[in-house]
């Protein structure tokens, strides 16, 4: 050990000062470009898999992966003014991909990357799924309103205007009709009258030519109430993440994915159990949760459009 201490000092002591400045210093930025490659190639790679949560949570799993990717911790985004947020709480008003864009002729982009471009337009940014159930008069009355629905009889009313249901239409009424129950305190268990039903909504989702949030938006007498778009693809798009474990009352469940949209919905009345409607007799019906492993569930009452 000492020989070898004594032959590096011999080495030191033969060599040019300039020489050892130069080694060292050239070390020295190599070693820092080095740390700064991997932060970039850390930061881009975090960036990359954060964004493909945000699209498989607005328009459902990527065709063309077999697993689901979980959400990475979150990174700064470059055109972001502050980093993205990890919980929905402190998340950021205002999505830091909307902006993003795909040129038509771009071949390299996917049809479903194309798809979340779209809908990122409108859908708010998804921080980690929210593990705690939802509660309160909001959630109960989606709760009640499904199950009234699915108990009617055959002849009776399957809808929120008394005839055939569609699924995105039970979805948009039910939410409206809860979230409105959030303000007054009421729930109004008797559809058909005008202070009940969703006002016309465009297909991105905005009512009345409003510039307001595609998924809710002030009903013009001081109540916030939430206003689904018209189609389940556009649904698919509100509200937020929420982990299958803490699925409660009146989180919107959503599955069987095809062309990057849900073909079917339902409002969850349980942990175990939804109400949504019959594609043959366009009833409303109570069914078990479907397990399969594009179901994405998602909460519009309470906060997080």
């Amino acid at each position: 050990m000492i020989n070898r201490l004594m032959t590096v000092i011999w080495i030191v002591s033969i060599t040019p000062t300039w020489l050892i400045v130069a080694i060292l210093v050239t070390g020295g930025l190599f070693a820092i470009v080095i740390i700064l490659v991997l932060i970039v190639g850390g930061a881009t790679s975090a960036i990359a898999s954060d964004l493909h949560y945000q699209c498989d949570s607005a328009v459902g799993p990527d065709p063309s992966q077999t697993v689901t990717v979980t959400r990475a911790a979150a990174a700064a985004l470059p055109t972001a003014p502050t980093a993205p947020a990890t919980s929905a709480s402190s998340a950021p008003t205002t999505n830091p991909y909307a902006a993003l864009t795909i040129a038509p002729d771009d071949s390299s982009a996917s049809d479903w990357q194309r798809s979340c471009v779209t809908a990122l337009k409108i859908a708010p940014y998804q921080a980690q799924p929210l593990l705690a159930g939802n509660s309160g008069i909001g959630a109960e009355c989606a709760r009640e309103l499904a199950l009234t629905l699915a108990a009617a009889p055959a002849s009776g009313a399957q809808d929120a205007a008394g005839g055939r249901a569609d699924a995105a239409d039970l979805t948009r009424s039910i939410i409206y009709r809860a979230s409105a129950a959030q303000s007054t305190g009421r729930c109004e268990l008797v559809a058909g009258s005008a202070a009940a039903e969703p006002p016309a909504a465009d297909s991105a989702g905005a009512t009345g030519g409003s510039a307001q949030r595609a998924c809710g938006q002030s009903d013009g007498v001081g109540s916030t109430v939430v206003v689904l778009p018209n189609t389940l693809a556009a649904q698919g798009a509100c509200g937020q993440r929420v982990d299958p474990s803490a699925v409660s009352p009146g989180d919107l469940v959503f599955w069987d994915y095809r062309g990057n949209a849900p073909t079917h919905a339902g409002i969850a009345v349980s942990a175990t159990q939804l109400v949504t409607t019959d594609a043959t007799t366009g009833r409303c019906v109570e069914v078990s949760m479907p397990s399969t492993s594009d179901v994405r569930v998602k909460r519009v009452l309470g906060g997080g459009l």
